[in-house]
């Protein structure tokens, strides 16, 4: 599991129960896929959804 998943999956377990804190998350989220496309070029999505 790289590093990614790791972080996604503790920021999940961390904010499961947390709205506010899930939307927070969302909007992050959001500016790591855009600095992602800004850096890298043409990153596939990830269909691995859990």
């Amino acid at each position: 599991m790289g590093m990614k998943e790791k972080v996604t999956n503790k920021l999940l377990q961390a904010t499961s129960d947390k709205t506010e804190l899930n939307k927070k998350m969302l909007t992050w989220n959001k500016s790591f896929v855009e600095v992602n496309k800004t850096l890298g070029g043409n990153v596939k999505k990830s269909t691995n959804n859990k």
